[in-house]
């Protein structure tokens, strides 16, 4: 993989913790730099969500399981349903033989222990950008210009698919409950459903990326 094929592809590490997010980001940028892979750092999940949105790269989310705000499985979820990333790496102090098959089964590519070196942190998400075939980020729902969803109604159209209510949507995304109720109404009105289920079957049937349905 040359530096001109990977210009528009990064890496976001979101971790809360200042002094292992700047340690682990200068580290693996001077790793990724020969590839041509910028490397971002965030502090939590909505600052990763603002910069996987306003960008045109392509991305790969290393997103730490324990955290304030969005993380773990759901957080998983949410960075999965993007249509600009191609991976969500979860990494975590946490016991690797419990979280692994979780965060894998959440959509995780790969589960890493924060008692890795960087270097071994490296060599396995370059294998991730080694294997993938890259494509240009496509409308999440691009198999029908009928319908419009923005990116956050897409998170909360993920979240309500996962069985949360309401105040847990509005906890993980770290918005208003209120905020989410207008959420839902618009999806409600672009999707021309009546409830949460019919939301989710109608966005399976349209193909949004990991929202299927559960026990609402």
């Amino acid at each position: 993989m040359n530096a001109s094929a990977t210009s528009q592809h990064a890496l976001l590490i979101i971790d809360d913790h200042p002094v292992y997010r700047e340690a682990l980001g200068e580290a693996l940028a001077k790793e990724f730099s020969t590839l041509g892979v910028a490397v971002k750092t965030a502090s939590n999940a909505s600052e990763g969500m603002t910069l996987v949105d306003e960008s045109n790269h392509s991305w790969i989310v290393l997103l730490d399981m324990l955290m304030p705000g969005l993380s773990g499985l759901a957080g998983i979820k949410v960075f999965s349903s993007k249509p600009n990333v191609a991976h969500v790496v979860s990494i975590s102090g946490l016991d690797s033989d419990a979280w692994e098959p979780r965060s894998v089964s959440a959509g995780a590519a790969l589960f890493l222990s924060k008692n890795n070196t960087s270097a071994a942190i490296f060599k396995r998400i370059k294998t991730l950008y080694n294997d993938t075939q890259w494509h240009e980020p496509q409308s999440p729902l691009n198999t029908s210009s009928e319908y419009r969803l923005t990116q956050r109604q897409l998170e909360v159209l993920t979240l309500i698919s996962m069985g949360h209510p309401n105040k847990v949507i509005a906890d993980l995304l770290e918005i208003k409950e209120q905020t989410v109720k207008i959420h839902i109404n618009q999806i409600f009105k672009e999707l021309r459903v009546f409830n949460r289920t019919q939301a989710v079957l109608k966005a399976q049937k349209l193909l949004i990326p990991t929202v299927t349905p559960k026990d609402l």
